[in-house]
Order: structure tokens, then sequence, then C-alpha cells
């Protein structure tokens, strides 16, 4: 193993540093990149995700931006993936560094689909990967670049010293995302209580679920819960349908699916790089406790559920405690109970 220099690891102790402040949902915004691209010397460096399953791509910063561009603007990329010798390496499970010398010399790469179509019209003659261990359906991978001299075993040993640190990064800034989407949910102010909360992330992976929202899933997935890290298949497509929509400038629209004890209504937010969705279950009339209620026993009930006493009731719908009383009674007995706390459990505490 090639020996690092002090200033070497002095380096990258900096870098460490200066990425762990971050406070940002990405892990690896475009100065943080820049940081480790200079602290390699090469010309280029990117970071991606992939959806390797489906060849989608998720994640993609470059530095410096803007970096070389194909001239038609099509990506050969998932055209040529499977010559990629550092793809299929990190495809049978390497994830440490890994440059395109170790597998081919110049004259043999120059031979490939994959140099004729991608490499050389970028200009990149030498290529230094590193990943974050990931599964298939995503990965992680850091890509270094140059048009003029080769990466060293020096290289190498500096992105395997430093690769735990990214690992460790990128789960930090997973965690921020996950509290800051919370927070921000919470912080509009709304009545969670009879709501299910899902934050998801780009590849429909869920990140937190309240146990109303995992009720709700078993109950209204018709494909089944399946994974319980993951959204079931029919959530799953219309969720990447509200995002192709969102790209293309357009309203999100919710989603509505009937069930045997109702109606879920899902509303969809974008919180930052998560997806928020609210899931909130609305029963049918056969099956609404409170539908047999007029319009003002719902709104007596509904101020009860808050803590109301019934002079404040009266005052509060200006009407009289005598009033209050006499809708009470009629919600007994339309509810067939006998105190307050069983209307209310009965309306309100079922969802």
């Amino acid at each position: 193993m090639e020996s690092l220099r002090v200033s070497d690891v002095e380096g990258a102790l900096r870098f460490v540093h200066e990425a762990s402040a971050e406070t940002g949902p990405e892990p690896f915004p475009a100065h943080v990149l820049e940081g480790l691209r200079a602290l390699l010397g090469c010309e280029w460096a990117s970071y991606c995700e992939l959806d390797r399953r489906h060849r989608r791509e998720l994640v993609l910063i470059k530095s410096p931006s803007p970096a070389p561009q194909f001239s038609d603007g099509e990506n050969p990329f998932w055209r040529v993936v499977d010559e990629h010798p550092l793809c299929r390496a990190q495809k049978r499970g390497r994830f440490d560094a890994l440059k395109l010398s170790d597998f081919h010399s110049r004259r043999e790469l120059r031979r490939l689909e994959v140099y004729a179509d991608m490499f050389r019209p970028l200009g990149i003659e030498f290529e230094l990967e590193v990943a974050i261990p990931s599964p298939f359906e995503h990965t992680k991978t850091f890509i270094f670049d140059d048009a003029h001299r080769d990466f060293g075993e020096r290289h190498r040993a500096l992105l395997n010293l430093l690769q735990p640190h990214l690992v460790q990064l990128h789960r930090a800034a997973a965690v921020r995302r996950v509290a800051q989407s919370a927070c921000a949910v919470l912080e509009d102010g709304r009545d969670l209580a009879e709501r299910g909360v899902l934050v998801v992330d780009a590849r429909g992976v869920i990140e937190v679920a309240n146990a109303h929202a995992r009720r709700l899933l078993d109950e209204y997935a018709a494909d089944g819960a399946g994974d319980r890290d993951r959204l079931p298949a029919s959530f799953a497509c219309w969720l990447e349908e509200q995002r192709t929509a969102a790209r293309a400038g357009l309203t999100p629209t919710g989603l509505s699916i009937d069930g045997p004890s109702g109606t879920l209504i899902i509303d969809l937010e974008r919180r930052g790089a998560s997806d928020v969705m609210l899931l909130e279950e609305r029963a049918g009339p056969d099956n609404d406790p409170a539908g047999g209620l007029s319009t003002r026993e719902r709104e007596v009930l509904a101020l009860v559920r808050d803590g109301l006493r019934n002079a404040e009731i009266a005052e509060a719908l200006w009407v009289s405690p005598a009033t209050v009383r006499k809708h009470l009674e009629n919600i007994y007995e339309k509810l067939d109970v006998h105190t307050r706390t069983a209307a209310v459990a009965r309306v309100h505490g079922l969802r």
C-alpha cells in the first residue's frame, strides 16, 4: 500500500472536518465535492446516485460546473454501462477505489465502445472511482476524471482512507433530511393525530412512518404492504407520476383509494430532498359513526373533543347551555353512548 504524506492526511482531515459542518439536506453539495476534487488534484469530479436496476439517475453533482457535456445532449451511459470496467466491478461488490488502468491499458481501453461513445467525446482518458457500499438498486459513487495523467496509488490510498468518512457523511445527511421533513410537517400546525405521515426518499424508500400510516398502508394497498421499508407498488407508481409532473412545473394531485371501511386520501408535499405523504382515512356513509349527526351536533361534538365545557360551547355557538345539553342528549342517543368521552371516542377516536 502506498504511504501517504503528512500533507495528504492533513488534507483528508481538513476535508472531513469541513464536510461534517454541512447542515443542508444533501451530503455532498458542489462545494464539498470541489474540496474532494482539489484534494486529489484532478480535473473533474462528480458524485452520482443511480438506480441500476431500473436504469434511472437519482442524483448527479459535478465539479467544476459546468463539466464537459455531450455535444448532442444525449448521454450514452446506459447503453455502454455493461462494458464500463468500473461499473462491472461495482456490480460484483467492489466498492473500494479502482481506476480504469487496473483493468485495461490505454490501447485496450481505446478499442472499447465505452471509450468511443463516452470517454472520448468528453475528453476523458483516466478515471478513478470509489463508492459507498450500497445495494444494486441505489449505487452511490464518486468519480474522478482527468484528460492528461493517470491516478496513482497515492490517490487510491487517499480515497480508501476517506471512504468510511464518506459513508458517515451520507448517513448524517439522511438523518438531517428526515429531521427537517418531520419538523416542517409539525411546524405547519396541523392536527396530525388523525393522519398518517410518511417521509419517502428518491427511491421510494420509507424513511419515517408513524403507526397510523403503517396501518393505512396495510389496509389500502391492493398489492399488499410487501417490504416494510418500501412503498407498495401502486403507491410508488403514483408518487413517480407526481414527481414527473413536478419536474414539468405542474402541481401534484392527490390520490384517492376506496377500501372496505372508507376512502384513503393522500396529499403529497415536497420537503427538500424528501417527499412527505399525508394519509387520511375518510369513512364512507355506511361506516361513518357520525353519519347520523346533524351539522350542529357535529359542531358541538367537535368542541367537546377540544375540551370545552357546556357553557363555553354555548358561548362559542351563540346558543344557551340548555340547547347544548339537548344536542348532547341527541348525540348520545344516536351514537348509543352515555358519556361525553364515549361520544368523542366513537366518532374521533377510531381514526
